[in-house]
């Protein structure tokens, strides 16, 4: 390991580490000054595992701890530790905070100006969170795996006063929660995220300023899509701008298709990743799609990726007010994997 660490310890940026700490020994005979991000993950830690990490890599700005091991000793002093890195502005301990004293938690709240959260608690523990993150006046983004926050909780986090973006991985009463958001934030959501399970819950009422909406299929829930409604629901948004569907094939006609591009004038983009077209697809009149298109007063785009049809549509679907890519845009929408909702809240300009 000695020349490899000697080669990078100059360079290296990003670092990911899943060993032990006497296997780290060998970096203390290295400086790592480019290290600004660091991912940890170990079963069994000791209890100087992070002091050794901070000493290593003073620098780092990113930090993602896994801990699996219940018993672990990490949360004997892990947050006293982490909270000595004063340049860190990232911290995911989602998947090692249930380990943490929750005094080190404050702790980390009280001394470091984050801008990223990933955290999970135990119920009884909800209080003492949330008091702690509201003191984070710079946080921009959170993400939660709980099956419950409290109404009052939820307007505390809410009212911090740089967070743009709210994710759950996890929660129980998904309506409820959206319409506690909605009371207090509604009108400031401006993107959702979400999986085809939570788009159920999912109203126009509750966000009418959203313009962007990104809807994910990852198979949990099978049957639930019917086009008419969910064009009706679509219709409902009239500030929609973007809509961006990954793995989800909801129009089996052209005929509900251009339903859908009719109910939306106001839509820029539509952009369909694994779309599934079928035979059935193409038996619309052209006279449908030209009426859906001819009245807006802007283009609409439509990016068709991975559909493996690409000669077809480009022949099929033309129109001076449609153009067509077949190219993915790079970080289009966030990674959902394994999340049920993110919400995306307008920038307040101090």
């Amino acid at each position: 390991m000695k020349p490899f660490l000697q080669c990078i310890s100059s360079t290296v940026e990003k670092l990911t580490l899943d060993f032990c700490i006497d296997d780290l020994c060998a970096f203390r005979r290295y400086s790592f000054p480019m290290v600004r991000a660091l991912d940890y993950s170990r079963g069994e830690s000791e209890p100087d595992d992070i002091k050794a990490l901070v000493n290593f890599f003073p620098l780092i700005e990113s930090l993602k701890i896994t801990e699996t091991v219940k018993e672990s000793s990490l949360e004997l002093c892990s947050g006293h530790h982490v909270a000595k890195w004063e340049h860190l502005r990232k911290l995911d301990i989602m998947a090692a905070s249930m380990y943490w004293k929750t005094k080190c938690f404050q702790e980390m709240c009280l001394k470091l100006p984050l801008h990223f959260l990933s955290v999970a608690w135990r119920e009884s523990e909800e209080d003492a969170y949330v008091e702690a993150i509201s003191k984070l006046q710079e946080l921009e983004e959170l993400h939660l795996e709980l099956d419950y926050l409290s109404k009052e909780n939820i307007f505390k986090l809410l009212a911090l006063p740089k967070l743009r973006r709210l994710r759950f991985d996890e929660f129980e009463e998904a309506e409820e929660l959206l319409e506690n958001i909605s009371e207090m934030k509604g009108v400031d959501v401006v993107a959702l995220t979400c999986n085809e399970n939570f788009w159920l819950y999912l109203t126009s009422n509750h966000f009418r300023n959203v313009q962007k909406l990104c809807i994910i299929n990852e198979g949990v829930v099978e049957g639930i899509w019917s086009a008419p409604s969910f064009n009706e629901t679509i219709k409902e948004f009239s500030s929609l701008i973007e809509l961006y569907l990954e793995d989800t094939t909801i129009w089996g006609t052209g005929a509900e298709f251009w339903e859908l591009i009719s109910y939306c004038p106001q839509l820029h983009l539509l952009y369909l990743v694994n779309y599934q077209i079928d035979d059935e697809f193409w038996e619309f009149n052209a006279s449908i799609m030209d009426k859906a298109l001819t009245h807006r007063k802007d283009h609409l785009v439509v990016h068709f990726v991975n559909t493996h049809r690409e000669e077809l549509i480009a022949e099929r679907l033309q129109h001076p007010k449609l153009e067509l890519s077949f190219k993915g845009i790079k970080n289009a929408y966030p990674n959902l994997s394994g999340s049920l909702i993110e919400l995306e809240f307008k920038h307040i300009t101090s």
